[in-house]
């Protein structure tokens, strides 16, 4: 079984999937600001990630989606959310076509064409998710708008390091960077809520997504998320956490 962590018990079921710097425990800081009476959360880490860590696989976006389906078939659950970040946006819309899926929040996400980059950053990409701490603090502070102390940087790098083995970063790097699934979703009606983080690299930002998440998915909407880059559930997680909750289970 895919590793996990079942987080509440509420009748409303969703499953958090992680992105690529870090695992699932990238919420901690937002489990107290969680309704654990209305909601039932499971925190998924992905093959080669957190409690997945030993998991063999070949991390991709088909992978990830089947593994979400048997752990939801594992746990029960006829139908769900997903919260998903950053690369696991990618799972999430794959998903999307299921009948199973009642809604969908993509925090900083990457789009179904993927985020194709220059082989000369695609190679500094690789260097730093084989280890090369310098470009992965840079790529930290890149996607934070260089607003986090160094002991926030570090801190993340270290948490990635060791909660990932590098043949899975690597893989997922080629799957985030080398995916293109658009054509198949555009038009899905599954609603979904991009949220941007003001402070996000130009990549992710609001222009992107207007063009790509609101111009394919007719139910998305599209929410800024102040004071943060790339990793609001680290920067800002009670706002995220209040967003994502009012999201899912409106009044």
């Amino acid at each position: 079984m895919i590793g996990h962590k079942v987080y509440g018990n509420g009748p409303r079921k969703v499953v958090v999937l992680h992105d690529w710097f870090g695992d699932s425990t990238n919420y901690d800081f937002m489990l107290p600001c969680l309704d654990i009476q209305a909601f039932t959360y499971v925190f998924m880490d992905l093959r080669g990630y957190g409690r997945s860590k030993n998991l063999a696989g070949e991390c991709t976006v088909e992978e990830g989606a089947a593994d979400v389906l048997v752990l939801a078939d594992f746990l029960r659950w006829p139908v769900f959310d997903i919260v998903s970040h950053s690369m696991s946006a990618l799972i999430a819309q794959y998903l999307s076509l299921n009948e199973r899926i009642k809604r969908i929040v993509a925090i900083t996400p990457v789009p179904a064409c993927g985020a194709p980059v220059p082989e000369a950053v695609l190679a500094f990409l690789e260097d730093a998710a084989l280890r090369n701490q310098v470009s992965a603090r840079q790529i930290i502070q890149f996607m934070t708008g260089y607003r986090q102390p160094s002991t926030f940087v570090e801190q993340k790098v270290q948490q990635w390091y060791e909660t990932s083995n590098p043949q899975a970063r690597a893989a997922y790097l080629r799957m985030f960077s080398q995916t293109n699934f658009s054509d198949h979703i555009k038009g899905v009606k599954t609603p979904f809520l991009v949220l941007v983080g003001a402070h996000d690299a130009e990549a992710y930002g609001e222009p992107v997504m207007q063009q790509t998440f609101l111009n394919w998915y007719p139910n998305a909407e599209l929410k800024i998320l102040k004071g943060c880059g790339h990793y609001p559930m680290q920067e800002t997680p009670k706002v995220l956490a209040q967003m994502v909750q009012e999201y899912l289970l409106p009044s």
